[in-house]
């Protein structure tokens, strides 16, 4: 109701702006200054097209989809938390595998494939690698959400968007500081990569337990 108010509106005001333009052009100049409105002074005169024109573009840039902050209509966030949810479920219960990269190279003296940590992918399962993942800058979709909670829930809610901002932020930066933890730099080794790396896995528990209570809260399925 409320778009079809403002766009009746517009039309209306941008009627009456072409009549105006119309009996002006075919009115001399001074019975043009005659019809002009009262207070219609120069500042004004220049300010009202570009209410116009920013009001029409208002109206044809709207859409139910947009209707939601950041774009992201209902479902898709819903599927997003969903779907972050299960894949750092798959992570936590694959770690070794999805954080151990075995590449070409062997050892020249056992013969045996040389296979090292990569605890960057981590960084991938949380979103901060890509945009096409879905718990890239989940607190955004968590906000967009907001309003499908219980009011009895709310404070919980808001915790748990918090506490994943600060949970995720960790597993992140604990991540990177394990893929420079390597024994090619001052103090590193295979022990400060796994120290670092184990941290980075107690925080990627902790972002999934609050995605899980998200979940509930919101009775997603």
């Amino acid at each position: 109701m409320e778009v079809t108010s403002a766009f009746l509106s517009t039309s209306r005001f941008v009627d009456d702006l072409s009549s105006l333009s119309t009996r002006s052009a075919r009115n001399s100049p001074a019975e043009t200054a005659c019809q002009s409105p009262p207070n219609l002074d120069r500042r004004s005169f220049l300010v009202q097209p570009v209410v116009v024109s920013s009001a029409a573009a208002a109206l044809l840039t709207f859409s139910p989809a947009s209707a939601i902050a950041g774009g992201g209509t209902e479902t898709e966030d819903k599927t997003k938390i969903l779907m972050g949810y299960q894949r750092l479920t798959y992570l936590l219960e694959n770690w070794d595998k999805e954080t151990t990269f075995c590449g070409t190279k062997v050892d020249p003296y056992s013969g045996k494939q040389i296979c090292e940590k990569s605890p960057l992918v981590i960084q991938d399962y949380m979103g901060y690698r890509s945009i096409n993942d879905p718990l890239f800058k989940a607190d955004k979709t968590l906000r967009r959400l907001e309003a499908l909670v219980p009011p009895d829930k709310e404070t919980d809610f808001l915790d748990a968007v918090e506490k994943w901002q600060i949970t995720a932020d960790e597993a992140s930066g604990m991540a990177y500081t394990s893929s420079w933890a390597g024994p090619q730099n001052p103090n590193g080794g295979d022990d400060a990569i796994d120290f670092y790396l184990d941290r980075a896995k107690k925080q990627v528990v902790d972002a999934r337990n609050v995605l899980a209570q998200v979940i509930d809260i919101l009775n997603l399925k």
